[in-house]
């Protein structure tokens, strides 16, 4: 009988074993913020940048099922119409706006990928479970087959937990849904993944996008010009860059890798100047093919393979090198991401790889002051529009600052609140 026993302890051992050595999986996403001088990420951040395709689903749905079979000598019965989505005014969750102004959205999880490999003749099924503590998830294809908080909860940008269940196939293609030429979603296609298929649905990856509310581990403040980025000894990250585009959408870099190896490092106005002068001659300025190439190469590092780093580079070159503005990109620790973004299969991948890059938005306090000088000079004249897709979050971070000298309820600071409510409701930014 001890015999019996010990040989089916070992069989599920095997089969576990076996279960849990049939695929990897890797994943690359962004975290996306807007960060004041004085170091605090700024609220606003729930403005749609990149259109996605219709198919993809919003908050709170669920995935597309198979029909049932229909009855013997029966035609099949029609699907019914798919229900049209509501109307969302280019923000990423279809809350009111009293709900999303409630809410201190600090953060937006652009386009996490998961990718599966595998060697395996057949199928096989794998649960996946993402947890987002200070945040929500709010699109995804496959759909879930279960995700909270959904529109009957209370809207609050917390507790997300959603759950998708796919089927890993033993081919590299597939039929997944057309995709227009030009639209960001296609790039993550490009990749040598295993298909996937949940319920009706066909795809190369599991897709997932999301609002926060987390400040980065990562301190970076601002004077006369200046940066400082510290607090780095609990969050090292693996690569970081400063990147600054002009209005011509040129953009070009400026490594930072000492802050891989330093409690902190300071970034002069002066060289903060070099990388802003599109015309410099500076050797330590990295322009056009050769600064795609040294953020492939830095994700690469950081244990994606080249075609899936290609894939994040293609989908967020628009994002990381040709939208305004200056910003520091950097990768993030992996244990960072496990904090921010739980993440669990059943069965268990032999290997995973998460790589995700933290953006923020860099608001020096040299450009904070010009920007509230032009509205004090400009007053009803004043274009939000100018102040690009993040007009919400720095008009707030301006905001603040007049508060400081300003009465409460002046002149001044009701002509931002105006201003804010325009970026909000799209007049400001260019949602794109």
């Amino acid at each position: 009988m001890r015999s019996i026993l010990l040989m089916l302890l070992l069989t599920t051992l095997l089969a576990g074993a076996i279960a849990k050595a049939n695929y990897e999986a890797h994943e690359w996403g962004t975290f996306t913020s807007v960060v004041g001088s004085d170091g605090i990420t700024q609220t606003g951040l729930y403005h749609e940048d990149e259109p996605l395709p219709d198919f993809v689903h919003g908050f709170g749905e669920l995935r597309a099922e198979l029909p049932p079979p229909p009855p013997p000598f029966r035609p099949p019965p029609h699907l019914p119409p798919s229900n049209p989505k509501p109307p969302c005014r280019n923000v990423k969750v279809c809350f009111d706006l009293n709900d999303l102004e409630q809410n201190a959205i600090t953060q937006k999880m652009e386009t996490p990928v998961i990718y599966f490999y595998s060697s395996d003749s057949t199928r096989q099924q794998v649960e996946v479970d993402v947890a987002f503590p200070e945040g929500i998830i709010t699109e995804t294809f496959p759909g879930p087959v279960q995700t909270f908080p959904t529109f009957n909860d209370p809207h609050v940008i917390a507790n997300g937990k959603t759950k998708f269940s796919v089927d890993i196939l033993s081919t590299k293609t597939g039929a997944v849904p057309f995709v227009q030429a030009g639209n960001i979603y296609g790039h993550a296609r490009a990749v040598n993944s295993n298909v996937v298929t949940s319920g009706a649905e066909t795809e190369k990856f599991i897709f997932y996008r999301g609002l926060g509310r987390f400040q980065p581990r990562i301190s970076i403040t601002s004077r006369n010009g200046a940066l400082l980025i510290s607090e780095l000894a609990a969050a090292r990250p693996q690569a970081a860059v400063l990147i600054h585009v002009d209005q011509s959408g040129h953009g070009q870099l400026l490594a930072v890798d000492s802050v891989k190896n330093k409690d902190y490092v300071t970034v002069s106005a002066r060289r903060i100047a070099d990388l802003k002068n599109h015309a410099t001659t500076s050797p330590f300025i990295i322009r056009g093919e050769q600064a795609r190439g040294k953020l492939v190469d830095e994700l690469v590092t950081s244990g994606l393979f080249r075609d899936e780093a290609l894939a994040m580079v293609n989908t967020w070159e628009n994002g990381y090198l040709k939208v305004p503005g200056l910003r520091l990109l950097y990768i993030l620790p992996q244990a960072e991401v496990d904090d921010i973004l739980p993440l669990s299969f059943s069965p268990a991948p032999t290997n995973l790889v998460r790589s995700f890059v933290a953006r923020m938005e860099i608001l020096l306090d040299t450009e904070e002051a010009r920007i509230l000088e032009e509205i004090r000079a400009a007053q009803n004249t004043f274009k939000v529009d100018q102040l690009g897709r993040f007009a919400e979050p720095i008009l707030r971070r301006v905001r603040d600052l007049a508060a400081k000298t300003e009465p409460t309820g002046s002149a001044l600071l009701t002509l931002i609140d105006r201003f804010i409510k325009e970026a909000q409701n799209g007049s400001g930014g260019t949602l794109h």
